[in-house]
């Protein structure tokens, strides 16, 4: 038996799955799209409407098959709330069992109170595979909270009003930007705070760092604009979290080496400095190992309240698999995630299986692969860039951390 904490991934074999809900609760199941949102009115499975193509539930008992979800889907939410109508979830204990074949996941949300619903876990594919993936992400305001981030049309007229996404602001140093640069980064800048209301994390304040991949076998990337391209789209990230909307920057080749801060007025500069052509001066080859250490290295040096959130651009080809490994599982207890994004065709090793480390007390590290960036929607972008950094931030900071505070 294989027991996740919130956060945490297991990996799926099969295709017909049983879910079992242990606990005082009513269960729902909704069939999500790739942007997060339910289809329809149908894709929500519950009492009432107790099935849909590929998920039938039974009392507290669901019925998955994958292979025969509605065309489009590529992830099944599972959702309780208390049986007892206005009731929390204080002092109640649920547990989540997925049997896959001979082999069991069970997980059970470990700070639940005052919310009236809550988001279990996720059965979702990523890269052709089906994973499960413990959320136990609560909610205080019922069914209009969970109507929010799913898109589902519920009947609540007691609800309290759908939170509104942040404010989009000026950024400073923006009005140095030309216009088309600037234009871009206002849309994109709504388009990361959709995410974060998406998320419940609209007050989100962290650093972010950035990780370029300049082995030798980039060279073609860098000419053809990707990784300038891919910077560029990820500025409005930390223009939104970060409170000095800037990034600390890394080359990652044969060593680490530490570049320029990426500043929003300075980014045309800075492109054409470090992406129009491959950065050479970090040799050609791949270690990951010394791009986690020393960034760890300067997160220790360079403490905040808050967290940082790598975003690693790999172009695939992991020199040294065990190292990397080590390396993050050495840099687990720090207050960092590294979210790798491939954006090459060729083998990632090690971080293709980030997300099923064993052994972990926290999950640390994400990965997902574009094997085409600039067939990637922003909004898609950066929900996969940011659907697993809440849920390692709610395992990793003790509930009342002022880190929290921008979580919902």
């Amino acid at each position: 038996m294989t027991t996740l904490t919130e956060g945490g991934n297991a990996p799926l074999t099969g295709s017909s799955l049983r879910v079992r809900v242990e606990g005082p609760v009513d269960v729902t199941a909704l069939v999500v799209n790739p942007d997060g949102k339910v289809g329809g009115d149908a894709d929500m499975v519950f009492f009432n409407q107790p099935s849909a193509p590929g998920v039938r539930l039974d009392g507290r008992q669901l019925a998955l098959d994958l292979g025969a979800l509605r065309p489009g889907a590529d992830r099944v939410v599972v959702v309780a709330s208390p049986e007892t109508e206005g009731s929390t979830f204080a002092g109640t204990t649920v547990r989540l069992v997925l049997e896959d074949g001979s082999s069991t996941v069970e997980f059970s949300p470990s700070r639940l109170g005052a919310e009236t619903v809550v988001v279990l876990a996720e059965v979702y594919q990523r890269s052709g595979a089906w994973k499960v993936r413990a959320v136990g992400q609560g909610y205080d305001n019922g069914l209009a909270g969970l109507a929010t981030d799913f898109g589902v049309d519920v009947d609540d007229p007691a609800a309290d009003p759908a939170p509104v996404a942040p404010a989009v602001n000026f950024t400073k140093g923006e009005e140095k930007l030309p216009v088309d640069m600037r234009k871009a980064l206002n849309l994109r800048k709504q388009q990361v705070a959709l995410v974060l209301t998406k998320h419940r994390m609209t007050g989100l304040r962290c650093r972010v760092v950035v990780v370029l991949d300049v082995s030798g076998s980039t060279s073609s990337l860098y000419r053809k604009g990707v990784f300038s391209r891919a910077v560029e789209r990820v500025a409005p990230v930390a223009a939104q979290v970060d409170d000095g909307a800037e990034m600390q920057a890394w080359a990652m080749g044969g060593r680490a080496e530490r570049l320029d801060d990426i500043t929003i007025g300075d980014l045309p500069q800075w492109l054409q400095t470090y992406t129009a052509k491959r950065y050479t001066e970090a040799e050609g080859w791949n270690n990951e190992k010394a791009v986690i250490e020393d960034v760890a290295r300067y997160v220790a040096r360079e403490p905040l309240d808050i967290p940082t959130l790598v975003l690693f651009f790999h172009d695939g080809g992991v020199t040294d698999n065990k190292g990397t490994e080590k390396a993050l599982r050495a840099v687990e207890r720090e207050p960092v995630f590294w979210q790798f994004i491939g954006i090459g065709r060729s083998n990632y090793g090690i971080l293709e299986k980030l997300d099923t480390l064993s052994d972990r007390q926290y999950d640390n590290t994400g990965f997902f692969a574009l094997d085409d960036l600039d067939a990637v929607g922003d909004e898609e972008l950066y929900d996969r860039i940011l659907q697993e950094f809440p849920s390692w931030m709610r395992s990793y900071y003790p509930p009342g951390s002022s880190a929290l505070q921008g979580l919902s």
